[in-house]
């Protein structure tokens, strides 16, 4: 009779390691080998086409916009754990959070089942977004926000590599991002207004602290002033860089927020002002600027947006130290995703990528300061009059976007363009209604623009504003902005403004906590 110890052995050893080869059942009929028993050859598991070196996926593997593979795994026995899994969950949590290695998750379906959990999400997005200095002192609020790791301020370099990492995972999803983004806009308040040693004044704290814990954001410009200067670290270090006499104090602060966008700090005697997009974006994610193979979904689009309007790639502010963007796009994917929105009649995507496109090209760092002549390539006008003509009243509206973006890029020389012009004034004539009548005047002012294309490019190259449009806006001083306000505007439609701060995202809506029950529909 075994002992109970033997037993538990004997069962354990059934859970993690490998079954024995069965005995055949004539077994006993054949005599007994004399060599040595050697190690049993392991099955090999039949390879399939459909099967890749990456079908043991989990939730850091692919771009978040790629469809998941279906993919049937075959029934495998249970093995014994590595001596890195048999730790506590806990500590392969540290170990990952250290290394930031986001392919750690990948080497084993237990790993990625142990660190697929919203508290390393939530770590990982706040790593990557926000963007903190390197000279500020050690902050127990900022490492408790930043908890369940031993938090230290990352590089540019760094910080770069892992959000374009984070991009390609499956759970950086819109809704995450967005959730993590007040608290990245509450961490830079604390390190560039609590940490920097400035007192808000005593009839606006209790508003302040309000404000930070989310439950009121009717109060969101607050007034401080600054202890005289002890150490760099004691004061925002843009400071230091254009006015010497930062250095001596006390100074006047104002703090200005706008939340989910940006914060500004303004040192007011010394007429300084510092803009600080709410998530700093390094880079536009290319696999989500081409879009999918099927175009962009929804949730795509309203992504693209959100990155654009917190990240500040929308208004060159009023900031006198960082009037540029600092944010790189890869123009030919997203010119490649222009077309993909074309193609599949998506004309919010079109819009968001023309935006991105303008605005990171004018106010790009090396752009910074002169005239710039704006192009997109004339191939999506093209593009536009060989898809959806089946629906003019969109098809007018994918023309009149890309006019908007650049009216010098029109291809004057082609055929295409001007069949187009002539169907949409043939169309007036047939059927008078007010939507086909403002596609006839569109027409005609378009056939007459097409020969004076030549004249109007060469005074734009000439001047560091003679575009006909800049940021969607009309130049309505302009001697064309005014043909075309005269021809095609008037009297139904007001002139185009800037379509930069025309955005789908709500920021209003996602600053405030909801607390309490909720309430009833």
């Amino acid at each position: 009779m075994s002992s109970p110890k033997r037993e538990d052995a004997i069962v354990m050893r059934t859970k993690l390691a490998p079954p024995e080869p069965a005995s055949t059942s004539n077994s006993s009929a054949i005599p007994k080998s004399k060599r040595r028993p050697g190690r049993t050859f392991k099955k090999p598991i039949r390879s399939s086409s459909s099967r890749s070196s990456r079908s043991r996926s989990g939730p850091y593997d692919r771009p978040s916009n790629s469809p998941r593979p279906r993919i049937s795994r075959p029934q495998t026995p249970h093995r014994m754990l590595s001596l890195l899994e048999a730790l506590p969950v806990e500590i392969i949590e540290q170990i990952f959070l250290h290394s930031l290695n986001l392919n750690f998750p990948r080497a084993s379906p237990f790993l990625s089942r142990a660190l697929s959990r919203e508290h390393i999400y939530r770590a990982l997005i706040l790593l990557a977004f926000w963007n903190d200095s390197l000279d500020y002192p050690r902050s127990k609020a900022v490492e408790r926000m930043m908890a369940p790791f031993e938090y230290v301020p990352m590089k540019l370099d760094e910080r770069a590599r892992l959000q374009e990492a984070v991009f390609k995972c499956r759970w950086c999803t819109v809704d995450r991002v967005r959730e993590q983004i007040p608290t990245m806009q509450i961490l830079t308040i604390h390190r560039r207004w609590i940490n920097a040693g400035i007192v808000t004044k005593d009839e606006e704290q209790a508003a302040f602290e309000k404000f930070l814990a989310r439950k009121d954001d009717s109060v969101f410009v607050f007034h401080g002033k600054g202890e005289p200067m002890k150490e760099p670290a004691s004061m925002p270090p843009e400071f230091f860089q254009v006015a010497p006499n930062a250095l001596k104090g006390p100074h006047e602060y104002e703090l200005n927020i706008m939340p989910m966008v940006t914060t500004e700090l303004q040192c007011v005697d010394v007429r300084l002002t510092v803009n600080l997009p709410a998530l700093d974006l390094c880079k536009f994610p290319s696999h989500l600027l081409r879009g999918r193979s099927n175009g962009f979904l929804p949730e795509d689009v309203a992504l693209l947006e959100m990155l654009r309007m917190t990240s500040c790639n929308w208004t060159n502010g009023k900031s006198s130290l960082s009037p540029s963007t600092l944010t790189k796009v890869d123009r030919k994917a997203l010119n490649e995703g222009i077309q993909n929105a074309i193609r599949h009649q998506n004309f919010n995507a079109m819009l968001s990528l023309l935006k991105i496109d303008e605005f990171v090209f004018r106010y790009k760092v090396e752009n910074q300061g002169r005239g710039v002549f704006y192009t997109i390539p004339p191939e999506h006008f093209l593009a536009v009059t060989r898809t959806g003509r089946d629906k003019p009243h969109l098809n007018l509206a994918f023309f009149e976007a890309l006019l908007r973006a650049s009216a010098e890029s029109l291809p004057s020389w082609s055929s295409e363009i001007t069949q187009w012009t002539v169907d949409n004034m043939e169309l007036a004539k047939k059927d008078p209604s007010t939507y086909n009548q403002i596609h006839g005047k569109f027409a005609r002012w378009l056939s007459d623009f097409l020969l004076r294309l030549p004249a109007q490019v060469e005074y734009a190259r000439s001047l560091p504003s003679g575009q006909l449009f800049c940021c969607g806006q009309l130049d309505t001083l302009d001697l064309e902005g005014g043909r075309f306000l005269d021809e095609v505007l008037k009297p139904s439609r007001e002139p185009m403004g800037n379509w930069l701060m025309e955005s789908s995202f709500r920021a209003e809506d996602y600053w405030m906590k909801k607390f309490g029950p909720p309430h009833p529909p």
